[in-house]
Parts: structure tokens; C-alpha cells; sequence
């Protein structure tokens, strides 16, 4: 499993480990019958890059009625893991948990609590509690996860470093940011040596570092690693990919703190259109970054109310 980018679900997050894991699942059934079923949860995996939630629910449904009817057991906790992963980026946390909760007995019976498999879901339900304020219980599941994977994978591994991230995130969540920031330069460490500096894990690693240090008022400082984040997540992610309007928003956050209200107002727009069109206007970071708009917008004297301005900027500009 992949890191969490902290003011986002992690829409990049599983990119390398889920097909990974789907090659090592097909390997561990010992049979390729189910070609077509293993097929549809690529294209699943594909649509969750794109944050195509529908369509990829869509996919991985039809691949689970296929392994249930084959009774491959662990290929059904994999589905299961991929449609906890899709609820949890349209912030339907409750409906994450029970899928994980359905995914946890198979991998514990199938392949044991010790496996690394297993520890990914640890990790998966860590998460889940972390984004609904249920900071011990994540911590409990984070470090239940994490002595797994070092035995099992060493230290150097780049799921180590997810692991890491997760932590990281609670502690700063929790307001604990030198705890943060101690374990966001664990994971930077092994992220840029074995993925290299230009890979999106890496640039969420960047970007989780700059929030740190704009939680701490060091604005200069948050907006190096964001500048450090943004061309990888525009190269590798494109324009118009949600993790990408995730850092267009941060870095208006520190330009309205600057006083630089053009720019801020831009970048807020930017992220806005993005989350409107890959998301949901409802979603609740959708809806943050048009509250953090407002704000600025109420700034910079305004001639004419907020909504008028702002259907005005929706209908005539375009990502």
C-alpha cells in the first residue's frame, strides 16, 4: 500500500503496490483462469488513478463476483481492500471500514497476522481512523502494521515508508509536528532512494512536509516543498489530477497569508474547477478549497457578491 497525501484521500495512493499486488495474488492462486477477472481489477486500479470512483467500482465489483464464484478467497480480500480504497477517497469512511473489516478474517486465516499482506490492511484501517479523528486507534493499527513489514520487507523498502507517512500524518494531525516531521524525513529517506526524486510517493512526501511547516507559520519553508512537489505531480499525475489541485490550494493557502490575493484567488480557482470535475462539488475538500476561495475572495474588495463572481469564473475559464 501507498502513502496518504495528508490534505487528500490518496488518489495516487496503492498505484504501485495494487498492481503489484493483483500479479502476486494471481501468482499465489496458482492459475491464470480468472485472466479476465485479475483484468477488470487493472482497469479498476486505472480508474481509481484517474479518480473515476464510479467506474472503478464498477470494475472491481465485477471482478469479486467472478472470485467469489471461483471461491478464490484471497483474491476476494483484494477486491475487498480496492473497494475500501475507493469509498475512503469519496470520504464514505464508514463503508471503508467494513470492507476492510470483510477484508481483515480472510488475510488473517489465508496467509496469516504476520504476513505482509495483512499488514497492509493493518495499515488501510490506521488510515481510516486517522481521517475520522480516531487518532489512537490509528496509531494502534499503524504501529500494529509496522514491525510486519520491517521484518518482512526491511527497512528499506518503500512500503516502509508508507507506513511512516501514515504515522507522520496522526502526529500531525495530533498537533505533535516535530513527531511529524521526524517521521515524514524517515520516509523521505527511503522514498527518494528507492523510488527516486521525481516520483509522485515521493512528491507526497514533499508536499506532507510543507504542511507541516505551514502549520507551524514557516511559510518560506512550506512553500519550497510544495514548489518541490507541484512539477512532479503536474508531470507524472497531469494538470487536472486531484492530487495536483491538492498543492495549486496549498500554495494559495500561503500566498493569501502573504497577502498575494491575485495569486492566491488563481490557484484556489485552479484547484476548484479540478476538484468540481474529478470529484464532486460536495466532496468535502471540494468544498474546503471553495471556502479558503471565498475567504481570499472577501479580501480583495469585491464589487459584486462571492457566488456571482464565482459562476462567472466556472462558465468562462477552463482548467
Amino acid at each position: 500500500m501507498a502513502k496518504v497525501a495528508e490534505e487528500l484521500v490518496d488518489f495516487h495512493g496503492a498505484r504501485d503496490y495494487l498492481k503489484q499486488a493483483a500479479e502476486e495474488y494471481a501468482q499465489a492462486t496458482g492459475t491464470v483462469s480468472n485472466e479476465r477477472a485479475y483484468a477488470l481489477n487493472s482497469q479498476g486500479i486505472k480508474h481509481m488513478e484517474l479518480a473515476e470512483h464510479k467506474e472503478a467500482l464498477l470494475c472491481f465489483q465485477e471482478a469479486l463476483a467472478i472470485f467469489m464464484k471461483d471461491d478464490d478467497l484471497i483474491a476476494v480480500a483484494m477486491i475487498y481492500n480496492n473497494i475500501a480504497i475507493v469509498y475512503r477517497r469519496q470520504d464514505k469512511l464508514d463503508e471503508a471500514l467494513r470492507w476492510l473489516f470483510k477484508a481483515l478474517p480472510i488475510k488473517e486465516n489465508k496467509l496469516g497476522k504476520e504476513d505482509p499482506e495483512t499488514a497492509v490492511t493493518y495499515d488501510n484501517i490506521g488510515i481510516v481512523y486517522n481521517r475520522q479523528g480516531k487518532y489512537s486507534e490509528a496509531l494502534d493499527w499503524h504501529f500494529k502494521a509496522l514491525p510486519i513489514r520491517e521484518s518482512k520487507l526491511g527497512k528499506k523498502h518503500p512500503q516502509i515508508a508508507a507506513t511512516y507517512n501514515n504515522i507522520a500524518i496522526v502526529y500531525k494531525n495530533q498537533g505533535k509536528y516535530d513527531e511529524a516531521l521526524e517521521w515524514y524525513f524517515k520516509d523521505l529517506k527511503i522514498s527518494e532512494n528507492a523510488l527516486g526524486k521525481s516520483h509522485p510517493e515521493t512528491a507526497t512526501t514533499y508536499n506532507n512536509i510543507a504542511n507541516v511547516y505551514m502549520e507551524q507559520g514557516d511559510l518560506n519553508e512550506a512553500l519550497e516543498w510544495y514548489f518541490k512537489a507541484l512539477p512532479i505531480r503536474e508531470n507524472a499525475l497531469g494538470k487536472d489530477h486531484p492530487e495536483t489541485a491538492a498543492t495549486y490550494n496549498n500554495i494559495a493557502i500561503v500566498y493569501k497569508s502573504q497577502g498575494k490575493l491575485d495569486e492566491a484567488l488563481n490557484l484556489y480557482l485552479k484547484a476548484y474547477r479540478i476538484g468540481c470535475n474529478k470529484l464532486d462539488p460536495e466532496h468535502p475538500y471540494v468544498k474546503n478549497w471553495r471556502k479558503n476561495m471565498e475567504i481570499a475572495y472577501t479580501y480583495t474588495n469585491p464589487t459584486q457578491p462571492f457566488e456571482e463572481w464565482l459562476q462567472e469564473q466556472m462558465e468562462t475559464e477552463t482548467v
